[in-house]
């Protein structure tokens, strides 16, 4: 394994081609929080949105050079980082959050000539991959439309697709759960909104955000609820991850 520092400059170099790109395609990048090195499980998602924190590229810009980074920032985005902590990795292992595509842009705009500009990200997603999974890890579409590209393009590793976590898919969090009612109402019980600022913390210390942002964010995150549809997004989360663990152990076995 390379040393940290030249994991870590390879790392920047990337993020670097990256933020060109995204500049061509008329976006500004969104860093994810870095990984310090290489990791167990790769989870790939779609791409950044520009919602209420970035109303101007300019402002934008100024966030992102003050700390802010990706997946930081909704529930739904600390239930992800939950349930990958608490439900994939086990002992010393870790996971990375990334997308397809690194430019920050509407959910309206996103949709436009999509698939274009997953082809024009691949190969950059290719190098991260490279760099960041260990020999055995695993790939995670987060998505429909990921794992569709994934496929597509024949990613050369295997994956494995789970649902999105936006609210849009909330449709497919109770049809999750539709024939497993009495095992989510065992677990609803077993997940706490404590439980999600906990790892929230956790994140926020390893992205090396700035105090005030950090303790805003973790303030707002206070205030949200894990409502029946968060909850079931948990539990499926919680389901596909031990089935990664089991096909992982299963391959280990042979």
């Amino acid at each position: 394994m390379a040393p940290k520092s030249s994991f870590q400059k390879a790392y920047q170099d990337l993020e670097r081609r990256m933020a060109a790109l995204a500049a061509a395609d008329g976006a500004f990048f969104l860093p994810n929080v870095a990984p310090e090195g290489p990791v167990d499980f790769v989870l790939v998602c779609m791409e950044p949105s520009a919602g209420r924190w970035a109303t101007t590229p300019e402002k934008a810009k100024a966030k992102v050079a003050a700390g802010f980074r990706n997946f930081v920032s909704s529930t739904e985005d600390f239930i992800l980082h939950f349930c990958a902590s608490h439900y994939l990795c086990q002992d010393r292992e870790d996971y990375h959050i990334t997308d397809l595509s690194k430019g920050a842009m509407s959910v309206k705009t996103a949709g436009i000539a999509r698939v274009e500009r997953y082809d024009r990200w691949y190969d950059l997603l290719l190098q991260e991959l490279r760099l960041i999974l260990r020999p055995g890890a695993d790939v995670v579409a987060v998505g429909r439309a990921v794992a569709e590209h994934l496929e597509r393009k024949a990613l050369p590793w295997p994956f494995t697709r789970i649902i999105h976590y936006s609210g849009q898919a909330a449709a497919s969090r109770l049809a999750g759960i539709a024939t497993r009612r009495h095992e989510f109402s065992a677990f609803s019980s077993s997940v706490t909104l404590s439980d999600i600022l906990r790892s929230a913390e956790a994140v926020l210390a390893k992205a090396r955000m700035p105090n005030e942002a950090r303790g805003s964010i973790l303030s707002r995150l206070a205030k949200a609820s894990l409502s029946e549809s968060r909850l079931a997004l948990i539990f499926n989360y919680k389901m596909a991850f031990e089935g990664i663990r089991a096909a992982r152990t299963g391959v280990r076995a042979v």
